[in-house]
C-alpha cells in the first residue's frame, strides 16, 4: 500500500476511507487510487498557484514599468521645460546684452557726430583713409576689454572697413606701479607731496590711459610712420568730447586697419577646444566645439606650416621695429631709435586676410601702448613682465626681450595652448632658472622644435636678434610652408559679437526706432493713471485742485470766470493791468534768455580756441617738431625730467 505523503496537504485518503469504510470498499486498490487522485489535485493546485503568482508578478512588473515610464516622461517633460525656460532666459539675456551693446554703439556714434575735437589722420599713410566725423558708420562689435570696446566701422564714402578702438575710463583699470625695492630705485620714489597732488583715483586712471594713448599715437607718428606689412597700421585718431563735457571725461578713439582673422589667441583657443573634449567645467572655454566645426576635425591641430608662417613674419616685423630691416634704410627712419614693444602676446598679434588663394593670413604686430624707445643696442629699465613667461634679464630690457616674448608665443602654439612652467612659480628668486618647456605636439617636426629654441635662449648675450633669426629661418620656413601647407579651417575664423543692419544705429540715434526691450519696458497698458485728460489747470496752487491740500488724486476742471464758485467778476481795468504785467514778464524772460545764450556762445568760442591751441601743441609734440619736455614749468622742473630720463637707462 502506498504510504501517506506528509507533504501533500490535500491527501484526505484516510478521511474518505473512514466515511465509506462501512460499505466494504476499503481495499488497497481504492486507497491507491484515492492517493493518486489527491496527488494530482496537489499538482494542479501548485500549478494554478504558480500561474497566479506569475500573473501577479507580471502585473506588478507592468505597473512598475508603467510607473517608470511615467516618471521618465515626467522627467523628460521637466527637462524639456527647463531647457526651454533656460533657452528663453538665455535669449532674454542675449537680447538684453544686444540691447546694451546697441545703446553703447549708438552713444559712441552720437558722440562721434557731436564731438568738438578734430579727427586727425596718420600723415604717413598715403593716401589717408578719408574719414570725417560724419562718414563713420558702425557695422558691428568685434570685442571688448578693460580699456573699452573695438567696433567694425566703414567709411561711408569709400566702403572700406576698419577697426575702431574706443578707450574709456573704467574703475578696474590698473595704474603704473612704482618699481619694487628689489629691482632698484630706477625712478624717483613717490613723496608725500606727490601723493597730495593726486586729484582723484579717476583722474589718475585717466592720466594713465591718456599716457598709453599718447604713447601709442607717438609710436606710430614718430617711429613706425609709413609702417611695415607686418605692423597693424594706424589710420586716424581723435578724442571724444562734447561741448559741455569735462576734459577729464574724454574718450579716445584709434582707427586701425581691420584684421578679419582676429588674433593668435582666438586661433589657439579654437584649435585646442576639440582636443580637450567636453570633460572640462561647463563654463570653461574648452567645454564646447567651435561653431560649425565638422566631426572630422575633432582632433585637428594648428598646422605646422602656419607656425612657421607666424615665426617668420613676427621676426620680420620685429626686425623692422628694432631697426635691422631693409625698410629702415629709408630717409624717414634715419637715426631712429629702436622700438621695444614690451607687450607681445597672443592677443596682440593680429591676422589680416592676404587676399591670395592657398596662403595664410598676414601676421601683424599691434598695441604699442607700452612701447619704449632706446638707442640702437641699449637697454632700459621697465616694470613690464611678459604674462606668459618672464625673461631672465628683467627688469633691464632690450630689443632681445621682444624676441623672448615671441618665443613664448610660439611655445604656446606648439604645445596645445600650454604655457611654460618654472619650478616654484615666476618669482624674483627663480627668475634666472630655465622654465620647463616640455615636448612639442607630436604632429610637429623635429626641425621646427629645434628652431623654436633660438628665441628662448636664457642668456641675453647668446640670444639672437630678430634679424639674425629671420635670416636663418626664412629659407627653411619658406620650404616647409611649401611642403606642409594645410589651410586654416573656416571655423577658426572669428565672428562679430553683434552685427548691425545698415542704417539701424542711425535710425535709433534719430529716435525713430524702438527696440523690443524698450517696447516691453515702456508698455503701459495696465496703468490707467495717465489716461486722464486735464481740461484746465486748477488755480488752487501747486499742490492740487482748488481748495485741495496737494494730496488729492482726482483731476477736476476749474470753473470759468463769472460762474458760481469762481469768486467776484473781474473789471476791465484789472484785466488790462494783468495783461500788461504778463507782457512785461515775457519781455524780461526773453531778454534774460538772449543774454544767457550770448554768454554761452562766448564761453564755447573761448573753449574751442583753447582746445585748438592744445591740439596744435600736441600735434607738434607727436610729430617731433618741438621737445616733449617743453612746458611752462620752471627750469629746475625741466632739469628733473631730464635727470629721470637719464636714470632710466642701464649704466
Amino acid at each position: 500500500m502506498q504510504a501517506l505523503d506528509s507533504t501533500n496537504k490535500f491527501d484526505y485518503t484516510d478521511k474518505v476511507l473512514e466515511i465509506i469504510g462501512g460499505q466494504g470498499v476499503a481495499g488497497k486498490s481504492v486507497k491507491k487510487r484515492l492517493r493518486e487522485l489527491f496527488i494530482e489535485v496537489n499538482k494542479d493546485v501548485q500549478i494554478e498557484t504558480e500561474n497566479k503568482l506569475d500573473n501577479y508578478q507580471q502585473l506588478m512588473d507592468e505597473a512598475a514599468r508603467e510607473e517608470e515610464e511615467a516618471d521618465a516622461r515626467a522627467e523628460e517633460k521637466a527637462k524639456a521645460e527647463n531647457a526651454e525656460k533656460k533657452e528663453r532666459q538665455m535669449e532674454r539675456e542675449q537680447r538684453k546684452l544686444d540691447h546694451g551693446m546697441i545703446l553703447a554703439a549708438v552713444e559712441i556714434l552720437r558722440t562721434i557726430h557731436q564731438t568738438i575735437m578734430p579727427l586727425r589722420h596718420n600723415k604717413w599713410r598715403k593716401p589717408n583713409a578719408g574719414f570725417t566725423n560724419q562718414n563713420i558708420r558702425i557695422l558691428g562689435k568685434i570685442g571688448e576689454g578693460s580699456f573699452g570696446a573695438v567696433y567694425l566701422i566703414e567709411n561711408g564714402e569709400t566702403k572700406i572697413q576698419y577697426a575702431m578702438k574706443t578707450q574709456l575710463v573704467r574703475v578696474e583699470d590698473g595704474l603704473a606701479k612704482t618699481p619694487p625695492a628689489w629691482r632698484g630705485a630706477a625712478t624717483p620714489p613717490i613723496t608725500p607731496s606727490s601723493e597730495a597732488s593726486k586729484r582723484s583715483e579717476k583722474a589718475m586712471k585717466e592720466r594713465h590711459l591718456m599716457t598709453k594713448r599718447f604713447n601709442e599715437t607717438k609710436c606710430y607718428l614718430q617711429y613706425i610712420r609709413s609702417s611695415h606689412p607686418s605692423i597693424c597700421n594706424l589710420e586716424a585718431f581723435f578724442d571724444l568730447r562734447l561741448p559741455d563735457q569735462d576734459e577729464l571725461d574724454n574718450g579716445h578713439c584709434h582707427i586701425f586697419e581691420y584684421c578679419d582673422w582676429g588674433t593668435l589667441e582666438h586661433i589657439v583657443v579654437q584649435y585646442n577646444t576639440p582636443r580637450w573634449g567636453t570633460g572640462e567645467p561647463e563654463n570653461s572655454i574648452w567645454g564646447h566645439k567651435p561653431k560649425n566645426m565638422p566631426a572630422i576635425y575633432k582632433h585637428a591641430a594648428i598646422p605646422e606650416a602656419f607656425i612657421w608662417h607666424v615665426y617668420m613674419q613676427t621676426m620680420e616685423g620685429l626686425s623692422f621695429l628694432h631697426g635691422d630691416h631693409e625698410l629702415n634704410k629709408k630717409q624717414e627712419f634715419h637715426q631712429r631709435n629702436q622700438v621695444i614693444c614690451l607687450d607681445i602676446k597672443l592677443d596682440n598679434i593680429f591676422l589680416h586676410d592676404s587676399g591670395k588663394p592657398n596662403t595664410y593670413p598676414t601676421v601683424k604686430i599691434g598695441d604699442f601702448g607700452e612701447a619704449t624707445y632706446v638707442p640702437y643696442g641699449d637697454s632700459r629699465w621697465h616694470d613690464t613682465g611678459n604674462a606668459l613667461c618672464r625673461a631672465a634679464e628683467e627688469p633691464y630690457l632690450s630689443a632681445k626681450y621682444d624676441v623672448w616674448c615671441v618665443g613664448a608665443v610660439l611655445h604656446v602654439m606648439s604645445h596645445s595652448g600650454r604655457r611654460p612652467l618654472r619650478p616654484g612659480g615666476f618669482t624674483k628668486e627663480n627668475i634666472k632658472d630655465e622654465p620647463k618647456w616640455g615636448i612639442c605636439d607630436p604632429h610637429l617636426s623635429k626641425v621646427l622644435a629645434k628652431e623654436l629654441e633660438k628665441p628662448r635662449e636664457m642668456d641675453e648675450n647668446k640670444r639672437m636678434t630678430a634679424a639674425q633669426i629671420l635670416k636663418h629661418i626664412k629659407p627653411i620656413a619658406e620650404e616647409m610652408i611649401r611642403l606642409t601647407y594645410r589651410r586654416l579651417q573656416p571655423w577658426a575664423r572669428p565672428e562679430l559679437q553683434i552685427e548691425f543692419d545698415e542704417g539701424y544705429l542711425e535710425q535709433i540715434e534719430g529716435g525713430s526706432v524702438l527696440s523690443e526691450i524698450e517696447e516691453s519696458e515702456d508698455d503701459d497698458d495696465d496703468d490707467d493713471d495717465d489716461d486722464d485728460v486735464i481740461v484746465n489747470e486748477p488755480s488752487g496752487g501747486e499742490g492740487g485742485p482748488v481748495g485741495g491740500t496737494g494730496a488729492e488724486v482726482g483731476v477736476q476742471p476749474s470753473n470759468p470766470t463769472g460762474t458760481p464758485g469762481s469768486g467776484e467778476k473781474k473789471t476791465k481795468e484789472q484785466l488790462a493791468k494783468e495783461k500788461l504785467a504778463k507782457d512785461q514778464l515775457a519781455k524780461d524772460q526773453l531778454a534774460r534768455e538772449k543774454q544767457a545764450k550770448e554768454q554761452q556762445a562766448k564761453e564755447q568760442q573761448k573753449e574751442q580756441l583753447r582746445i585748438q591751441r592744445e591740439e596744435e601743441l600736441k600735434r607738434q609734440r607727436e610729430e617731433g617738431q618741438i621737445d616733449e619736455s617743453t612746458s611752462l614749468a620752471p627750469p629746475q622742473k625741466r632739469r628733473f625730467i631730464r635727470y629721470r630720463k637719464l636714470r632710466a637707462y642701464r649704466e
